[in-house]
Parts: structure tokens; sequence; C-alpha cells
């Protein structure tokens, strides 16, 4: 890993069986970064997720983000859980962590860690699974990957818990919440990529044919600079796009170190896994049979959703959308004024629909679901990372207010009652099932 001028205390002792743990301090201002090697969720969802013999040796790179501020956490201290977007290593997001901090300072709330992963296939994550990485990842890999991550470290995680996730990143913890609703006490949704239109045709063709390769890290960074793509970037962002976006060659698919002094570089994601993240084929399946009938391959793909004339289908986003009704975390979503992802329909859909089905929070109507609109595109985080970090910290601490109070009258109403009364059957309880039957 490209650590730049870092002191590091590295520990290779498992901090339970089959966990490494890799710590290392840095200078973040606010915080003390704790790097971990996690495995894993048990098998993809789609077998070429992974390498044949590959099946269960994935490994997930994570960072947990302590605030120095807070050498003593105290219950309701904030976790966050949060996930990156398609092609962005997680350490992009480490400026919003930090206006967030600062935020959340200000309220009165402190954060007692934010935790976030790259995915498998991408970023650190990637490397660590480089020979062992297939060409169909599913977008809910991730999720399982996240609540496996949360279970083995429930330790250093108590409630209250938010997930706060950008782009893929938001689709992925809102089906965090569909597969756990009661594990997140709110959710921060970054431009989400949530919709039935299949929104990743014109990001996957340029990312096919995207420039993957420079001569060094300097050259690189020049790049950047004189892109009008990469302009529009918070300066704390680009700066850890040149550092962790790239990595040194060799790499498996570029084997060569190169011949100056400096190696060359390539994309930390290949641009392949970004590209298998955007679409995923039509044209692969059984001999003889239609996409749509193969049920084996394609048995997710939507009638609705099905492109007659185009060989991709991506099938996660819309089936979020349509489970929305269901989400039960009170819900913010941070949308870019200017993203094709955040056009005023597509921004109303997701609104009216969020949280007002069966086990759902109530939605907008019970004031569970707000929206923030930012002036700009679809990278958020990356473009208004202060006004980004407001909007989310405002809603977390309203909502951890509202939780806490919610919390602590449960709390004590059940703490009033006799240990007996709260194990064993009450008399409200003989009283509402009715009276013994006679027997005849």
């Amino acid at each position: 890993m490209f650590l730049g001028r870092v002191s590091c205390r590295l520990s290779l002792k498992p901090s339970r069986p089959g966990i490494f743990r890799v710590a290392y301090w840095k200078s973040i201002s606010q915080f003390r970064v704790v790097e971990h090697v996690i495995p894993a969720q048990h098998t993809r969802h789609w077998p070429r997720g992974t390498e044949v013999g590959y099946e269960n040796a994935l490994k997930i790179a994570v960072k947990q983000y302590v605030p120095k501020s807070n050498g003593t956490p105290q219950p309701g201290d904030i976790t966050f859980i949060a996930a990156h977007a398609n092609g962005f290593p997680k350490e992009l997001y480490e400026p919003l962590f930090e206006d967030l901090q600062e935020r959340l300072s200000i309220l009165g709330r402190r954060i007692r860690g934010i935790w976030i992963a790259d995915i498998a296939h991408q970023g650190q994550s990637g490397i660590l699974n480089e020979e062992a990485l297939g060409n169909d990842p599913n977008w809910w890999d991730f999720a399982r990957d996240l609540l496996f991550l949360i279970n083995q470290k429930q330790e250093e995680m108590p409630q209250p818990l938010v997930g706060i996730g950008h782009s893929m990143g938001g689709s992925q913890l809102a089906q965090l919440s569909l597969l756990h609703p009661g594990l997140l006490q709110a959710l921060i949704l970054i431009d989400p990529v949530i919709q039935t239109e299949n929104p990743s045709k014109a990001f996957a063709k340029a990312s096919t044919y995207r420039r993957d390769l420079w001569q060094s890290r300097k050259e690189a960074a020049q790049s950047f600079a004189n892109s009008k793509f990469y302009q529009a970037w918070d300066p704390r962002v680009l700066e850890r796009w040149v550092k962790y976006g790239l990595r040194d060659l060799p790499t498996e698919l570029y084997p060569r170190r190169g011949d100056g002094q400096e190696p060359p570089v390539t994309l930390t994601t290949t641009k392949a896994q970004e590209v298998f993240s955007y679409l995923r084929p039509k044209y692969y399946g059984s001999l003889g049979m239609s996409p749509e009938c193969d049920r084996d391959v394609y048995g997710d793909m939507h009638p609705d959703d099905i492109e007659k004339d185009y060989p991709f289908y991506r099938p996660e986003p819309a089936e979020i959308l349509r489970r929305l009704p269901e989400l039960k975390p009170p819900t913010l979503y941070i949308f870019g004024k200017s993203s094709e992802l955040a056009t005023p329909a597509l921004r109303r859909k997701k609104i009216e629909t969020t949280g007002v089905g069966v086990g759902g929070s109530g939605g907008e109507p019970a004031g569970r679901v707000k929206e923030v609109v930012l002036d700009c595109g679809h990278l958020v985080p990356m473009e208004k990372v202060n006004a980004c970090a407001e909007a989310a910290a405002s809603f977390t601490a309203s909502e951890i207010g509202r939780w806490q109070e919610k919390t602590q009258e449960w709390q004590r109403r059940w703490l009033e009652r006799p240990r007996k009364e709260r194990i064993g059957m009450d008399d409200k309880w003989r009283e509402m099932i009715g009276p013994k039957a006679q027997r005849p």
C-alpha cells in the first residue's frame, strides 16, 4: 500500500481467530486511523464473482477512523458505516469525515468511529484479492460483507449506528437496511443509484476506454490537474486520489516494472472491475436460451427492466427502488442538482416511496424522509465536501437525539417492571389471552 510519509506500527496478531488486524497511525488531523483486513462473507452472489478455487478466499480492507478528541467514548456516541462509489477508493471520503466530525462537534454530538471498506474487487481490497477476482460482481455482495464486518466488530460498534453512502454505496447501505431493518438508526444516501432506468451506460462506455497507465505518479498528477473533471474537486479529495487512486507497477494486468527512476502507475481499481460494476452482460448464459428465460444465470432480471436491443443490464438499482417502501431507518437524501441520477422526477420518486410501506419508517408524511439538493453533479462528496457534511451532520444530530429519547423512555418503562415479569408471562398477557379452556 502506498502510504506516503507515515509513521507505521504493524501488528499481524489476530484480534479473533481468522481475523487479522493491521494498525497504523497517521496524521489526518482529527483521527487516529486503524486498518483491518477481514474475511468477506461466505460465497459471492454470482459464480464468476471469483476465480475458480477462490470462492471463500476473499478479504476486505477496512479503515476505522477514531476521533482523537474522543478518548473515552460514552453511550450515545455515533458509529458511522460508510460506503464508497464505484471506482473511488475509500480514502477519498476522508475530507468528508473531517468536516462531518467538526460539524457534529459544534452540534454537541460525538463520533465513536467511522468505518469504511473497499468493496472486494476495488481499492485495497482489490489488491488483496488480485488473483482471486472474477468478472461478475454483484452489488449486494458488499451489503452482506458489511453485515459480516459489523457482526465481527460489534464490540466496537454499540448503537447508534448511522449509514452514509455515495452512489453505488448508497444503494448498498439501503440493501443492508433491508437485510437488517433495525441495524441502522439513520441513513444518509448521497446521490444514490436507485432507479429503473439503467444509469450506467454512458459511465461504462467512458470507463471502458479511459486511460489507466502513466509513466510516473507525477505525470498522472499533472494529467489530473489539467482535467476539468478533477478541477471541480475539493483539493483535499484530489490529493487523496493521486495517493490512493493509483498503484505502482507491476500488477497482474501490467507486470512490467518500467525503466525510469520512478515506477509507472496504474489505477488502483482496474477499469475492468469498475465497468463490471456498471453493467452486466446479457450475452452469456445457456446455449440456445434467451437471457430472460435463463433463470440460472439471469434469474434476477425483471421483465420491466429488459432493454431488448441492449446487450447489458444492471439489476440492483431497480430492485432497490421497488423495495424503498420497506426502508425502516429515517433517511436523508443529498442530491446533486445537475446529476443525471437526480432529475426532479427521479428525486420525487425516491422521496415519495421511501419508507411508506409495510415495515417502513412512515416516509415523508411522517417526517422520516428528507432531502437536500446541492449545486453540483453526481460527485457530491468530491465537489461539495463541506456542504455535504453540514447536511449530514444536521440530520444525524436530529435523528440521534430522537433515537436517544425513544430508547431512554423504552428502557425506563422496561426496567420499572420486576425481572420476573420481564422474562415471564405477566397478568396482562393472561388477561388478553383469556381464561384457560375448561375440559368437557
